[in-house]
C-alpha cells in the first residue's frame, strides 16, 4: 500500500515532496479507520456487491467509467481495490479521491471528508504547526502588501494612466487620478484573490 499515496513524482529523486504532519495524519488516519469496503459499498449502493471468494466484485464505482460487467473489485485482506476496467486501484483513501474528484495533491483532504463521512475524528495539527503559523503571519503580510503596490502600479500605468493622461484640464486630470486610485487598488486585489483561488 505504501506505493500509493507517493509523494515523489515518477522519475524524481527519493525526496519527500509533502512532508507536514497535516498532510500524512488525515491520511494514514483514514487508512486505519475505514475499510474499503465500507466506502465502495456506499459508492456503488446497497445490495450491489457481490462476494466471489475473499473478494467483493461490482460495476465499476469511479466516475467517468460507466462498465457493464463488474469489473470493480475489494480485496479485504488488504484493504484495497482495482478496477479491471479502467486500470486504476490503491487504497481507500485513494477510492474516496478518485470518487470525489480530489488531485492527488488533495488526497490529505479526500481522506479527512472520508473520516468525516464515517463518524471519525480528522486528527488535528500539531501545536508547533499554529506557531509556525504565527511566525510567518508578519511577513506573508508584507509579501501580500508588495504584489499588491506592484500590481496596482502595473495597472495604473499600463491602463488607468493613458486614459487619465488624456484629460486636458490639470485640476480635473489630478481629481480623476484621485479618485480613481482607490479603485485600481481593489480591482488589483480582486485579482490576487483570484490568483490565488487558482
Amino acid at each position: 500500500m505504501e506505493a500509493y499515496h507517493n509523494p515523489n513524482p515518477a522519475n524524481t529523486p527519493n525526496t519527500r515532496r509533502y512532508r507536514g504532519i497535516s498532510y500524512t495524519k488525515p491520511i494514514d488516519a483514514a487508512k486505519e479507520a475505514v475499510p474499503c469496503i465500507d466506502l465502495a459499498d456506499r459508492l456503488a449502493g446497497p445490495g450491489k456487491f457481490r462476494k466471489v471468494g475473499n473478494t467483493w466484485s461490482t460495476n465499476c464505482v469511479i466516475p467517468g467509467h460507466e462498465d457493464r460487467v463488474p469489473s470493480f473489485v475489494v480485496y479485504p485482506e488488504t484493504n484495497s481495490f482495482y478496477c479491471f476496467g479502467c486500470l486504476r486501484g490503491g487504497d481507500v483513501v485513494e477510492l474516496a479521491r478518485l470518487a470525489w474528484g480530489y488531485d492527488e495533491r488533495d488526497a490529505h483532504i479526500a481522506a479527512a471528508e472520508l473520516l468525516m463521512e464515517f463518524g471519525y475524528e480528522v486528527p488535528e495539527r500539531p501545536p508547533s504547526w499554529s506557531r509556525r503559523q504565527q511566525r510567518q503571519k508578519a511577513t506573508r503580510y508584507l509579501i501580500q502588501d508588495a504584489r499588491l503596490e506592484a500590481l496596482t502600479r502595473r495597472l495604473w500605468k499600463y491602463v488607468f494612466a493613458p486614459i487619465v493622461d488624456e484629460i486636458e484640464d490639470e485640476d480635473e486630470r489630478r481629481k480623476m487620478a484621485k479618485e480613481l486610485l482607490p479603485k485600481v487598488k481593489a480591482e488589483a486585489r480582486y485579482m490576487l484573490v483570484g490568483r490565488m483561488k487558482r
